[in-house]
């Protein structure tokens, strides 16, 4: 029995070859309790079996403020920080971050279809692998609303969209939470990639963003999308921002689907 075309390798999905990975790759995401939802998240991936199991999920040991799985850096430290976040910002404005895959290689590649050439078929490969991540991490947290990173008005016509806005919409009708534009983005600023240290991307995120929202509760739980965690110096700009506005109440995570 076929199901669809895989996103990835474009070869046709064999349910019950795809049906034993499914559910191996539901045991590692998930507790006893929350198997039966993941599971069915899991299954209902545009993979087939081979690319399914080939998924760089991040483990268990993990930063448990930015989400850095122990594999990508040693010396996770005895509160469960890892190096960058033990030197950097407190948790004040961003609580935490959580990813599901590792920024590998082929990653890289189909994302790039997604983001930079319009393949908005992966809107909702993409959407299912973020709302797993909302399952396995944040199930117990209670969100307000969904907001997204936004993208400067030059780079929006350049792109003709913001992924991450599909991604929202895909992620708000999967777990029922609706998704709200809440900022603007100001600053044009360099490409992450193309700036060099953490400090120097630090400085161009200072200000790059502006209250656009509606009116929020001033204790509501906001969960911030992005589709990239890399020092999160963007995701903390936001994050600041947002509590400005709304004060020392609201609550903001983050969630992005690589890290």
């Amino acid at each position: 029995m076929t199901s669809g075309m895989c996103v990835r390798c474009g070869g046709r999905i064999v349910a019950f070859q795809k049906e034993s990975v499914a559910r191996e790759k539901a045991r590692q995401l998930s507790d006893q309790a929350g198997y039966p939802v993941i599971y069915r998240m899991v299954k209902g991936i545009e993979l087939c079996g081979v690319c399914l199991d080939a998924l760089p999920l991040i483990g268990h040991n993990i930063c448990q403020r930015c989400g850095r799985d122990k594999e990508l850096q040693a010396g996770i430290n005895n509160e469960g920080l890892c190096r960058d976040c033990v030197h950097g910002e407190d948790g004040q404005n961003l609580i935490a971050n959580r990813s599901l895959l590792r920024y590998e290689k082929g990653e890289k590649d189909l994302l790039g279809l997604f983001k930079y050439r319009g393949d908005e078929r992966l809107a909702s490969y993409y959407g299912t692998l973020l709302a797993i991540s909302v399952q396995r991490y944040y199930r117990s947290v209670g969100f307000t609303c969904i907001t997204t990173v936004p993208l400067h008005p030059q780079r929006l016509r350049e792109r003709g969209f913001n992924q991450v806005d599909l991604l929202a919409r895909h992620l708000g009708a999967a777990i029922k939470i609706p998704a709200k534009p809440l900022l603007l983005r100001t600053k044009d600023t360099p490409k992450l990639s193309k700036q060099k240290g953490r400090a120097a991307r630090h400085e161009s995120m200072r200000e790059a963003f502006v209250w656009d929202g509606q009116d929020m509760p001033s204790a509501a739980k906001i969960l911030l999308l992005d589709d990239i965690y890399t020092t999160g110096s963007t995701l903390r700009s936001c994050a600041r921002t947002i509590r400005e506005h709304l004060g020392p109440s609201c609550e903001i995570y983050s969630l992005t689907i690589y890290r």
